[in-house]
């Protein structure tokens, strides 16, 4: 019986009683009877109205209740306005295969976006949602604006018609689905895989951390990423940790911290046969990254870009690809303890270009690498003002320090076995300082280390050796014990 009901039985209850009770009582009486019992019918009936609102309320309650995971047909999303998980979705869209299918085996089939809405926990877990692959038709995406939890699930684009994940062009060129986080709140990325995302759109290069706002207290922990776009961009994002990833054959980028971004921590990734392993670029600054392995990238293992400033770069080792650590327009930033192989032109590699509009490379500490089988150890092009202490080289080919564009470097604490300092040939003056480093022994051009040296001794502790190279000039310098 409802509550409305309810109401009418004892309201009608109480007329009743009146009605009676006026035949049998005498008129002082009944008056007074009249008056009691109108007033308790008038608590009846506020009570009554009352359990309306109740009732209304309620009602609203399960209405927004209804809407906490809604459909918007006219922008074919489906949009997450509570703490929920993907069943919750799964339930609400009801198997509707316009929408999403569910395809068996925990693999289903998004026809829609889904989106988080601001300040909304939102959970994608393979032991409790019973999913296990999440396959993303069209150009549609997840859209995150509050926070997002992946764990052990996987992640791609889907053509329906080839039954296959969309493939991109070397443009970018292709529409295809992306996870986009907006101003995220938190979350993580744990023992996943994210593959094929992303194309040439701000906000859906991939994995892309851009708009409305930064994201920030993001960790992506123990994921594969390959085959996207951008594998990983974000715009002014801060707490961030990458740890323990697989990046490979990524189109564009693999790790791209962008604008901005600060307070990120690439660690123990293994970042290979991509353009580059990782780039930081435009004003980036309190980022570690460390104890990565970097190979087999077609372009550089590491760059730090376009003014990132206070950052640490340490214990990677480097391998395979043309330059191994790149510095560009970025100033006071460390270098030290990597690992520096197979460089096919530059282990370390310290440059601007002709007109550097973001920054310059200068005040960066470059010390206690290990630098082997590559073309020049550590070049400067167009830097100034960096130095560069205890490093070790063996079996480069060119030369263990190459200058070019006017560039200076100061070297301390350094021990040479037969170091080759050359200048590019050009017209340019550059200038190489040697501080603090015993008593070397320096020789006019290259020596092949075979015949007595008869170089010039400079004791380096008591006054710095400055030299000018230009027109191609080098110098063969090597530590004495004299």
């Amino acid at each position: 019986m409802t509550r409305l009901g309810k109401t009418s039985i004892i309201a009608g209850t109480a007329n009743l009683l009146l009605f009676l009770l006026t035949g049998v009582m005498p008129y002082d009486q009944q008056q007074l009877h009249y008056f009691n019992l109108a007033e308790a019918q008038e608590a009846i009936e506020e009570e009554a109205e009352e359990e309306e609102v109740e009732v209304e309320d309620e009602e609203e309650e399960e209405e927004e209740e209804g809407a906490c995971i809604d459909y918007d047909s006219t922008e074919n999303t489906i949009v997450i306005n509570c703490d929920g998980s993907f069943l919750d979705v799964v339930q609400a869209i009801n198997d509707d295969p316009e929408i999403l299918e569910d395809l068996g085996n925990g693999e289903y089939l998004l026809n829609a976006n889904l989106e988080v809405a601001d300040d909304v926990s939102f959970e994608m877990n393979s032991d409790e949602d019973d999913l296990q692959y999440l396959k993303i038709a069209g150009a549609n995406g997840i859209i995150v604006n509050g926070r997002i939890e992946i764990s052990g699930i996987i992640i791609t684009s889907w053509d329906t018609e080839a039954n296959s994940p969309i493939f991109q062009t070397i443009t970018g060129s292709v529409p295809r689905a992306f996870i986009n986080l907006r101003g995220s709140e938190g979350g993580f990325v744990h023992d996943s895989e994210i593959a094929y995302l992303g194309y040439q759109e701000f906000g859906r290069r991939g994995f892309d951390l851009f708009g409305d706002g930064p994201s920030h207290d993001l960790e992506i922990r123990g994921s594969k990423f390959h085959n996207m776009w951008f594998a990983f961009y974000s715009r002014g994002a801060y707490n961030i940790v990458v740890d323990g990833n697989e990046y490979y054959d990524n189109i564009k980028y693999a790790l791209d911290p962008h604008s901005g971004t600060h307070d990120m921590n690439i660690t123990n990734n293994w970042l290979h046969h991509n353009p580059i392993g990782a780039i930081c670029s435009d004003r980036c600054y309190n980022i570690l990254i460390e104890g990565n392995l970097v190979e087999h990238n077609t372009d550089h293992g590491i760059f730090l870009s376009r003014n990132m400033y206070d950052s640490i770069v340490r214990d990677n080792h480097v391998s395979n690809t043309p330059s191994g650590i790149t510095v560009s327009e970025s100033p006071n930033n460390q270098i030290y303890h990597n690992t520096i192989e197979g460089a096919t032109r530059s282990g370390i590699r310290l440059f601007n270009p002709e007109l550097p509009d973001d920054g310059v490379t200068e005040g960066n500490l470059v010390y206690n690498n290990v630098i082997s089988s590559s073309d020049d150890g550590i070049s400067a092009a167009r830097s100034h003002d960096n130095i560069l202490e205890s490093n070790t080289f063996s079996d480069i080919e060119s030369s263990e320090y190459r200058l070019s564009g006017g560039s200076s470097i100061i070297i301390r604490g350094q021990h040479f076995d037969n170091a080759l300092i050359g200048q590019e040939g050009s017209a340019t003056e550059n200038v190489v300082e040697i501080v603090d480093s015993g008593i070397i022994e320096v020789i006019e051009g290259e020596s092949d280390g075979e015949e007595e040296s008869e170089g010039e001794l400079h004791n380096t502790k008591s006054e710095p050796y400055r030299r000018t190279l230009s027109d191609g000039d080098s110098i063969t310098v090597k530590s004495s014990s004299s």
